[in-house]
C-alpha cells in the first residue's frame, strides 16, 4: 500500500559507478508525503489504543476528569438508511487496527449486498479495537420509509439507552419480510439475568451513501435527502450543542469532483461544516485509515464536551459561590457597622465640645 504513495528509486550500491539515479523533486515529495502520512497514522493509532475515558475532557470552569460522570466505555451509534453502508463501516473500522493485530481475521458485522437481505435485526456492540474496554460502536438496522418510525425508535435509543442483542423489529421496513421478523426475540433477553448492559450513547454517527446523493441531486428527486435532513435535525441526535459527525461511503465508486460535490451538498442540506463530513470510502489506503482515525477521535472529543457533572461537584462550586456571596455581604456589612461607629463617635465628640461651650 506505502507503493501508492511513495515512489522510491533505485540505489546503487556500487560506489565506483557514477550511474545511481538521483531521485526527482517528485519522487522526494512523494517520499516525504508518504514518511509524513505514516507518522500522522501511527500517532493517531496509538491515541486510539490509549485512550480512556475523560482523556479528553478539557476542563472547562476549573474542572478535572474526576468532576464528571464518565461513562463505563464510550458509546457511538451509527444511524442511516439502508444501502447506506453501517455495517460495512463497521468492518473497515475494524481492519484499521486489525492490519496491526491479526491480519487475517474475517469481517464482524454481516453485511447486505442486496435488497433481499433484511439487513441488520439486533442492535450489535462492537469494541474498537477487538477487545477493547474504552470504545464501541453499534450497528443498527436501517432507517424507515416512515419518519414517524424513525422518530420513535432513535429517541428511544437516545434517551434510554441501547443494549446489545436488543432487536430493532418495531423500526421495520414497510415489507412483509419486516413484519415477519416482528416475531424475533431478543437473543439473550428472555430472563432477566442474561441481559447486557444497558449503553448511554455518548455519540452519534451519521452515515449517507455518496453514490445515492449524486443520483438524487442528478435525477432532481430529493425524497432521499429530505429524509435525512429531517431525521439528522431530530433534535435527540445532537450532543449537547453538538450534532452527529456525517460519514459518506462508497467514494470509491464516484470521481474526485462526485466527491467533494456530495461534501458541499451535505454540507448546505445539514448545515454543516464540510470538516464535520468525512469521506471514507471502501478503498484499502492509508489516507481512508486516517480519515477513519481522525473521525472516531472527533467523535470522542465532542462526546467528551458533554459529559455531565457530577452532582456533588457542582454541590461544592455553589457552596463556594454561596460563602464567597455570604462573605462578600458581611464584609460590606461591616463596613457599615464601621461607618456608624465612627459617626456616632463624632457625634458624641461634638456634644462633649458643645457642652464645654455651654458651660463658659
Amino acid at each position: 500500500m506505502f507503493a501508492d504513495y511513495v515512489a522510491i528509486s533505485q540505489v546503487c550500491d556500487d560506489e565506483a559507478s557514477d550511474e545511481c539515479c538521483d531521485c526527482d523533486d517528485d519522487e522526494v515529495e512523494a517520499l516525504y508525503f508518504g514518511r509524513r502520512l505514516q507518522d500522522r497514522l501511527r500517532e493517531a493509532k496509538e491515541f486510539i489504543r490509549r485512550y480512556k475515558p475523560g482523556d479528553c475532557i478539557e476542563g472547562a470552569g476549573g474542572t478535572k476528569a474526576g468532576d464528571y460522570i464518565l461513562p463505563e466505555i464510550t458509546t457511538l451509534l451509527l444511524v442511516g438508511p439502508r444501502g447506506a453502508g453501517k455495517s460495512t463501516l463497521v468492518n473497515r473500522i475494524t481492519r484499521v487496527f486489525d492490519k496491526d493485530d491479526v491480519p487475517f481475521a474475517p469481517d464482524r458485522a454481516q453485511v447486505s449486498r442486496n435488497s433481499k437481505s433484511n439487513g441488520t435485526l439486533f442492535l450489535r456492540e462492537y469494541p474498537i479495537p477487538r477487545n477493547s474496554t474504552a470504545i464501541c460502536i453499534y450497528d443498527t438496522q436501517s432507517l424507515s420509509s416512515d419518519p414517524q418510525k424513525n422518530f420513535n425508535m432513535l429517541q428511544q435509543w437516545m434517551t434510554k439507552g441501547i443494549s446489545h442483542g436488543e432487536t430493532t423489529t418495531c423500526f421495520s421496513r414497510d415489507t412483509d419480510e419486516g413484519n415477519k421478523t416482528k416475531s424475533i426475540k431478543p437473543f439473550g433477553r428472555q430472563f432477566s439475568f442474561l441481559r447486557y448492559k444497558t449503553r448511554k450513547v455518548n455519540f452519534v454517527i451519521f452515515v449517507v451513501d455518496g453514490v445515492s446523493i449524486i443520483e438524487a441531486t442528478e435525477s432532481n428527486k430529493k425524497g432521499y435527502i429530505d429524509i435525512l435532513r429531517e431525521t439528522f435535525m431530530y433534535p435527540f441526535l445532537s450532543i449537547g450543542d453538538d450534532k452527529p459527525v456525517v460519514v459518506v461511503t462508497h467514494g470509491d465508486r464516484l470521481s474526485t469532483l462526485q466527491r467533494a460535490h456530495v461534501q458541499n451538498e451535505l454540507a448546505e442540506v445539514l448545515g454543516i461544516p464540510v470538516l464535520q463530513i468525512f469521506d471514507i470510502p471502501g478503498s484499502e489506503d492509508y489516507q481512508t485509515d486516517l480519515a477513519i482515525l481522525d473521525m472516531l477521535r472527533y467523535c470522542i472529543q465532542h462526546a467528551e464536551q458533554n459529559l455531565p457533572i457530577k452532582l456533588n461537584y457542582l454541590l461544592e462550586v455553589r457552596g463556594r459561590e454561596t460563602f464567597k456571596n455570604a462573605a462578600e455581604r458581611l464584609m460590606a456589612l461591616d463596613a457599615v457597622i464601621e461607618a456608624t461607629i465612627i459617626f456616632l463617635c463624632i457625634m458624641i465628640l461634638l456634644l462633649r465640645i458643645s457642652d464645654k461651650l455651654l458651660q463658659l
